[in-house]
């Protein structure tokens, strides 16, 4: 926490994704590490959609991050979970080593600027980090 996020690229159905083309924009961003077989992931996915929706229209921006994941697996567990937010798919471990994951899910907050605000978000834990924020009791 505190640190600046690190950037990473990954190629997927012939295009590259950066995790700069959403962190550092200016928009907290939470993060979520996760993978289609990963049931805590899943389980934590509608609660996060339901804070997309409640935070989207603010300066915020939500991403999935597939990783260790096939990306045919990836795209189906999108669709079945109708995840309304950006994926970067296919990163493997590229994301996880990068930020020195060994769980998942991981989901960080990063701020406006990039910096690493909070890691390990879970649950309710993330709402009210979301709450504090925004001033939203």
């Amino acid at each position: 926490e505190g640190d600046m996020f690190k950037d990473f690229a990954v190629e997927y159905d012939g295009k590259t994704t950066h995790l700069s083309d959403y962190v550092g924009q200016g928009k907290y961003v939470l993060v979520d590490f996760w993978a289609s077989w990963c049931g805590p992931c899943r389980q934590e996915i509608p609660n996060l959609i339901a804070l997309y929706e409640k935070y989207k229209d603010k300066n915020f921006q939500m991403l999935g991050v597939a990783a260790q994941d096939n990306p045919e697996d990836t795209r189906k567990a999108i669709e079945e979970e109708k995840m309304p937010y950006p994926q970067i798919i296919n990163s493997q471990q590229i994301a996880t080593d990068l930020y020195g994951i060994t769980g998942i899910p991981e989901i960080i907050l990063f701020a406006p600027d990039g910096t690493i605000l909070k890691r390990g978000l879970r649950g309710e834990g993330i709402e009210k980090k979301l709450e504090e924020i925004f001033n939203d009791k």
